[in-house]
């Protein structure tokens, strides 16, 4: 017999396992957007979740308003046993023996008039709806803007993470050079120390800014609801300073007047102020009389019911003897009486005879309720005076923080071409006391200094950069724009 050979299997089994790591691999490398952050932090984040849940939640009470106008139809039935000295059901007269009874009603109520209150509470009902729907749309654009700004936060930490790299490979290639140098005689031997020292300092610094990618990730992390040590890839895109919109330009009434037709803050602080105004036309509908037109059907059934339009006669018998007087003698008199049985009507029998039907119009009206209708109307016109003042604390908050957001932007703008010109400056500082390095004409802590303030300017310069980026799309935010890069 043949015996088979093993090594067909073992690289089947081989070319698997890389396919499965290079699935792993692909699925690790995974590049995400911002556009695909915000919509998965907006589908998985509960606070958002909850809102949208909310929104559902008000829409089916609008449908529940809008249905109160159909009838209403019930039935209801009864089956059950009876004993003792009780009334039939069926004949409605008393009996002792045991009986087993079902009776059966179907009724239908229709709403005629209601003082207003059906259609009342189907506005209410659809403003706040709109209003659920608009908190939620509020909740789901505040997550983006965290989103946004996590996602900047990110990108500025690993841009300060690749600086802090390049300065290591500089302070690497200064101590290179200053060795040589100190070796050759011509710079003293501390700058060998001082070129250690500040190689040691810039791998401090980028030890702690590869912390700050982690600790952004993990912000960003948080806010997607990914586990912490999921491999989480962001889209580097690029960003160029936008020139669009300029703040300087921009003024708080255009702004404003925009941001009240999109925000959602706005709208549902509107919503729920003409859902306390048809609140009130709801409780002033309790003074009217309602009206409203009934119908029912009902049948029963009894183990006791007898049939007594059809007697059967099933034997005779004697009457007990009566005395009475015949020209002054008592004479007894007897008869023969016929025994009758009344027979058991079937169940399908008694439910067709004891079928009954009836209709008509029921009207009720209000004439003394305690005081309750006059502190509901009452209660209702306080409501609106809340709903106006939350509506108006709404639009103002809204104008303060589009006011705020401005000023920021502006703010923004001017940090940013101030840490321009400070790194340029600091730039040709550098680059003028790198050359003097070279030419033996400046000392090892000059060049350090001014490499220092270098670097600083560089990082102020890339901060103002992002922090100016970040501001104008909270502009654009109370804009009505997409945010994007």
């Amino acid at each position: 017999m043949k015996q088979l050979s093993v090594r067909p299997f073992l690289r089947l089994l081989l070319l698997m396992g890389f396919a499965v790591q290079s699935l792993s691999r692909s699925i690790a490398q995974e590049v995400w957007s911002l556009a695909r952050c915000i919509r998965h932090a907006q589908e998985a984040n509960w606070t958002v979740r909850q809102a949208q849940t909310n929104a559902r939640v008000a829409l089916l009470s609008e449908r529940q308003a809008k249905a109160n106008r159909l009838p209403a139809v019930n039935l209801v039935s009864n089956l059950g046993e009876q004993f003792g000295r009780t009334i039939d059901p069926a004949t409605n007269q008393f009996v002792t023996s045991g009986i087993t009874f079902n009776s059966m009603s179907l009724s239908a109520a229709l709403p005629l008039f209601t003082g207003g209150q059906v259609h009342q509470g189907i506005r209410q009902a659809h403003w706040n709806a709109l209003a659920a729907q608009s908190d939620a749309e509020q909740t789901a654009n505040t997550l983006a803007l965290q989103v946004v700004q996590a996602y900047l936060g990110v990108l500025l930490a690993e841009e300060q993470r690749e600086i802090a790299r390049r300065r290591v490979e500089q302070a690497r290639l200064q101590q290179e050079t200053t060795l040589k140098l100190v070796e050759a005689g011509s710079s003293p031997v501390a700058d060998r120390f001082n070129a250690q020292a500040q190689v040691a300092r810039e791998e401090q610094l980028l030890v702690q800014a590869q912390n700050s990618v982690d600790l952004a990730l993990l912000t960003l992390k948080q806010l997607l609801q990914l586990e912490p040590d999921y491999e989480l890839r962001l889209e580097r895109p690029r960003i160029d300073m936008p020139t669009e919109p300029n703040p300087e330009n921009l003024s708080l009434s255009s702004v404003y007047a925009l941001a009240q037709q999109t925000q959602p803050s706005v709208r549902a602080a509107h919503f729920r102020l003409k859902s306390a105004e048809s609140g009130v036309a709801v409780a002033r509908a309790a003074y009217y009389p309602t009206i409203s037109l009934f119908a029912s059907l009902n049948t029963n059934y009894s183990s006791q019911f007898r049939d007594f339009s059809n007697p059967r006669i099933v034997g005779t018998e004697l009457s007990p003897p009566v005395t009475v007087r015949i020209n002054e003698v008592d004479v007894s008199i007897q008869q023969y009486l016929s025994v009758l049985e009344f027979p058991r009507l079937s169940y399908f029998e008694q439910i067709e005879r004891n079928f009954g039907q009836g209709f008509g119009v029921q009207i009720s009206v209000p004439i003394y309720q305690n005081g309750r209708t006059r502190l509901s109307v009452e209660r209702a016109k306080l409501a609106v005076v809340n709903a106006q003042l939350q509506e108006n604390q709404a639009r103002q908050q809204l104008k303060s923080d589009i006011q705020t957001a401005i000023a920021n932007a502006r703010a923004a703008r001017l940090q940013l071409e101030a840490t321009q010109k400070t790194y340029e400056a600091t730039q040709a500082a550098f680059t003028n006391t790198e050359r003097r390095y070279q030419l033996g004409a400046a000392n090892l802590l000059e060049l350090t200094t001014a490499r220092n303030n270098r670097d600083n300017a560089e990082n102020d310069l890339i901060i103002a950069r992002y922090d100016y980026l970040f501001r104008l799309k909270i502009v654009d935010f109370y804009l009505g724009k997409e945010i994007q890069f």
